[in-house]
């Protein structure tokens, strides 16, 4: 039975892996950053969810335990992108990004979280970003609920390009 569990659960996440597409980036920046990676960022998440699951269960119960951290921590992980796949909310993360890079200084947005909750994005002040060179700045993001739930978003880092420009990097 746990055999046929974990098969299903492998099969499903190759399967949701084929639905990932790639873009040209958000809001007419481009390149496109981590957050159009929503696939990747949920797999990542529960391949954390089951080794965290995996190893604070008790003997008898890891397999399950691994299995639910899977599905917990990638389905978390994957509904907040999918909420930020929305093209309004990710130019509007993307923008306090951008304005964060441009000032130095961080930035906080009030946005709409799923179902018309409110929401609050808090971007950190550019920091340099080690081994990249002067030109190149590292940002995280939080996003907040009502509730005191939050998310952090995945780590960016950007570079100016010729023009002085600022476009994420991989």
């Amino acid at each position: 039975m746990r055999k046929a569990f974990m098969a299903a659960i492998a099969a499903a996440a190759l399967g949701l892996t084929a639905c990932e597409t790639t873009g040209g980036g958000y809001g007419g920046y481009g390149g496109g950053t981590q957050l159009s990676q929503c696939m990747r960022n949920a797999l990542i998440g529960a391949g954390v969810g089951a080794v965290i699951g995996g190893v604070t269960a008790p003997e008898g119960n890891r397999t399950e335990n691994a299995a639910l951290g899977a599905i917990i921590a990638g389905g978390g992980t994957y509904a907040v992108c999918r909420w930020l796949g929305n093209s309004r909310q990710t130019a509007s993360v993307e923008d306090s990004y951008y304005r964060a890079l441009n000032t130095g200084s961080p930035q906080r947005q009030s946005l709409t979280g799923p179902n018309g909750a409110p929401a609050t994005l808090q971007v950190s002040a550019p920091q340099a970003a080690p081994g990249r060179g002067p030109n190149c700045r590292v940002i995280t993001a939080t996003v907040s609920d009502n509730t005191g739930a939050s998310q952090a978003l995945p780590q960016e880092t950007f570079c100016r390009d010729a023009n002085g420009a600022w476009t994420p990097v991989a």
